[in-house]
């Protein structure tokens, strides 16, 4: 938690994630708050910035909250100090289908807080993408470095984008086995903003180069 001078709150930044809290003195005693925002923060029902007003009786770890904005309930966790569910993340729009349901299952992931899954996907997408520009099976037998590659020798990406894709496949490898280097929501995050600069390269740059294509025609 960090306090910022001159106000009664302070702000939370966990996950990724912030919020502030109004009035401290009456931050574990959330019946004091009666009509007043506890916290103010991102919601994950409507992804807007809203405050956040008490809407029920604290437990030992958590206290019922509602969306000023979409008037949704949520649920304050003491102990984490975040909201739940947790806000999914930005997601980039238009992707070819194929790819989309792993990046859309992966974010799912990010917000269930299960970096594992989110890992193991991402790690899954760059093998779908291999798959889409047709350097790469369903059962193919390259690994992920080998299809990354292929990539590379087709003109799809450059080394910049070959050493982002080796950190996604390693952290994907530590996701999908046990061993000492269990991936972090701290590096998922890092590893998505990878993935995403890999598909703005690649397929929604495509489909950039589609359109503009279709306004000279036409």
């Amino acid at each position: 938690m960090i306090a910022i001078p001159g106000i009664t709150g302070i702000i939370v930044e966990k996950k990724n994630m912030k919020y502030s809290i109004t009035n401290t003195s009456a931050y574990n005693h959330p019946e004091r708050y009666q009509n007043l925002n506890m916290i103010s923060g991102i919601c994950p029902f409507c992804n807007h910035s809203s405050g956040f007003k008490v809407n029920g009786y604290k437990t030992s770890d958590t206290v019922p909250l509602r969306c000023d904005n979409c008037q949704k309930n949520v649920i304050w966790d003491y102990s984490e100090s975040i909201v739940l569910p947790v806000a999914k993340v930005d997601s980039l729009k238009n992707l070819p289908p194929e790819i989309d349901r792993y990046y859309q299952e992966s974010l799912n992931c990010i917000a269930a807080l299960a970096p594992n899954g989110s890992a193991t996907l991402f790690r899954k997408l760059i093998h779908q993408v291999g798959i889409h520009y047709g350097v790469a099976t369903k059962d193919d037998k390259n690994s992920i470095m080998g299809i990354v590659e292929k990539l590379q020798s087709a003109g799809h990406i450059n080394q910049k984008l070959v050493e982002a894709l080796r950190r996604v496949k390693d952290l994907g490898n530590d996701g999908a086995h046990v061993n000492e280097n269990e991936p972090t929501m701290d590096q998922i995050h890092i590893i998505k903003k990878l993935i995403d600069s890999f598909l703005q390269a690649t397929v929604l740059q495509d489909e950039n180069i589609a359109h503009y294509d279709k306004t000279k025609s036409d």
